[in-house]
């Protein structure tokens, strides 16, 4: 999914009609705070963001974003009327890839998107690698999908009793490690990625807060691939790996 952050309605009009017609499933934020509410709860690939926002400078939310390690792989292409060189390097230290100045020409556009969207995380193994790799019929995806969505549920809950609490370490790696094998069994790559970035064994309370934080999201995305797959017909399809995921169960995940 592709968050546009823009609080010109006509511009996030232009962008959002062009994402659709790019086949990019979009969300749309107005301000910075719910700019930052998305990227915490919602499975985003890539951040269209404008520099100028009502409540916030452009390089404080890229700023906030950095801070958390969950997120700071997301790419950024910032949109700006006009901005410094030192907007533009610290902007870039933050996690932005590219400027584009407004007013936004659609072609070129289009193309810098695409060219984001490749450095984007892969967030699922495509449906014809998985089905290569288990070789099962396409209906069974669901209860797969749903048992390890209940794993991760699992971790949720222990690392916010670990939270209020002392932490049991050696029930906490076991629980973790029970829940990165469901989500690598379902070809969940930006959940097990995730887990392997942030979680080091040793239940250190930054560890366990960040690891949370990462799950809400990663929750977030296994929702909707349920719900997706729910209503899709099966089939052989081979998604995108780095687009949204409503684009890439729609393709057949």
């Amino acid at each position: 999914m592709i968050q546009i952050i823009e609080d010109d309605l006509v511009t996030c009009h232009i962008i959002s009609a062009l994402l659709k017609r790019m086949r990019y499933a979009y969300c749309e934020a107005h301000t910075g705070a719910e700019a930052l509410q998305q990227l915490r709860t919602q499975p985003i690939d890539m951040v269209i963001a404008d520099m100028m926002l009502p409540d916030m400078n452009g390089l404080d939310l890229l700023k906030e974003k950095h801070s958390m390690p969950h997120l700071r792989d997301i790419p950024v292409l910032c949109c700006t009327a006009q901005a410094d060189i030192e907007t533009v390097e610290m902007a870039l230290g933050y996690g932005a890839i590219d400027f584009v100045k407004k007013p936004i020409a659609i072609q070129p556009f289009a193309g810098r998107i695409n060219r984001a969207m490749e450095r984007s995380p892969v967030r699922w193994e495509s449906w014809r690698e998985m089905s290569k790799r288990l070789r099962f019929y396409s209906r069974t995806i669901q209860p797969m999908l749903a048992i390890a969505h209940q794993v991760l549920h699992e971790l949720d809950d222990a690392l916010a009793q670990a939270q209020v609490g002392p932490a049991e370490v050696p029930l906490l790696n076991s629980i973790v490690t029970r829940a990165r094998g469901a989500a690598l069994n379902v070809g969940a790559i930006r959940t097990v990625q995730q887990i392997d970035k942030i979680w080091k064994g040793e239940g250190a309370a930054e560890d366990i807060e960040h690891l949370r934080a990462a799950m809400v999201i990663e929750l977030a995305a296994f929702e909707d691939a349920i719900r997706s797959r729910t209503g899709a017909s099966g089939g052989d399809a081979s998604a995108a790996n780095h687009a949204a995921m409503q684009q890439a169960t729609a393709s057949g995940f």
